[in-house]
């Protein structure tokens, strides 16, 4: 067996949803965003665009504004929450802590 067979599967490059939502989240806290703007940053495909900001306005996490004809995102209260506890669960659960020696 290679070293290469013998790798994890979770060191991917690919990102799951909920990295995507939550860098979507995390983007658009403090700034609206435009979607070419998210699509050239986060570096995802339109369709992935157009399904991940569908699920994050019909939950309440982002909200679409209209400024001067331009669409714009940003992520509401609702959505700030939800990003502090995906990130409290990350760390909480998922951080390597070094073995303590006595």
């Amino acid at each position: 067996m290679s070293e290469k067979d013998r790798s994890p599967t979770y060191y991917s490059s690919r990102r799951s949803r909920f990295e995507i939502w939550s860098e979507f989240l995390e983007t658009c806290v403090r700034t609206p965003r435009t979607q070419t703007w998210l699509r050239a940053n986060l570096r995802i495909k339109t369709s992935t665009f157009k399904g991940a900001i569908q699920f994050l306005i019909s939950r309440g996490l982002i909200k679409e504004l209209n400024n001067f004809g331009t669409i714009e995102y940003v992520t509401t209260e609702k959505g700030e929450e939800a990003l502090l506890q995906y990130y409290t669960l990350i760390t909480r659960f998922f951080t390597h802590e070094k073995k303590k020696r006595f």
